[in-house]
């Protein structure tokens, strides 16, 4: 647990906001393979999970746009596309995802010490609904991912919403994601940021993002938020 590359005693929250793919879950096999099955429908070239892995956390309408070749870019066709994503996806999102290890039960202790948790997602929120209450039930006060016609992070509307619908206080709430987008989620909100390491992202990418504290492993995240 690192905090601008020292380690101090952390401050309590009462409320932490979590991204979900790369933070909570580990979804890139699904998302690669979705991407890959729109591909192969579409006769373009696949890529490889690692390729995949640098393309996500911008919501699932710029996933598509970046594995779209460029023949493939007009707005038309990137809508069927889309479509042709969410339904694949939307049948298959749940086949190799699964929790980072540590996290159901951080989760647990926090919501036993009386914690607010909540999602944070630029993923569609029909799909984030549905991923975490499969994975975390009971858990998340309020999970929020991407709708239609919304703006996705940084920008911080979800999370002012979430703040709102939790009568949280920025002071006393906690940004927790494993890419800048979600470091500067959280500062757009007013909140303090955390950046997880075992995610889609780089620490080098979270440290450039300005991350308040990053945690190696969920042991350490504990660690900030149980003191």
């Amino acid at each position: 647990m690192e905090q601008h590359n020292t380690v101090d005693r952390a401050p309590e929250y009462r409320a932490v906001f979590f991204d979900l793919d790369g933070t909570l879950l580990d979804t890139i096999g699904d998302l690669a393979a979705a991407a890959n099955a729109v591909c192969r429908e579409n006769g373009w070239p696949e890529y490889t999970v690692q390729a995949v892995e640098g393309m996500v956390g911008h919501g699932i309408p710029n996933l598509v746009s970046r594995f779209s070749p460029a023949e493939a870019q007009k707005p038309q066709t990137l809508e069927r596309t889309l479509a042709q994503f969410n339904r694949v996806y939307g049948a298959h999102n749940m086949e190799l995802t699964a929790p980072y290890a540590g996290m159901p039960e951080l989760l647990k202790k926090l919501k036993a010490a009386g914690v607010r948790l909540a999602v944070c997602s630029n993923k569609a929120d029909e799909f984030s609904q549905v991923i975490v209450a499969h994975y975390f039930p009971g858990i998340f006060e309020v999970i929020r991912g991407n709708l239609p016609g919304t703006p996705v992070k940084p920008d911080p509307g979800v999370a002012r919403g979430i703040l709102e619908k939790l009568n949280a206080r920025p002071e006393e709430t906690l940004m927790v994601g494993d890419s800048d987008v979600d470091i500067r989620t959280g500062h757009n909100a007013g909140l303090k940021a955390c950046g997880v390491t075992w995610g889609f992202r780089s620490r080098e990418n979270l440290v450039n993002a300005g991350a308040d504290f990053l945690a190696d492993t969920p042991a350490e995240l504990e660690k900030l938020l149980m003191n």
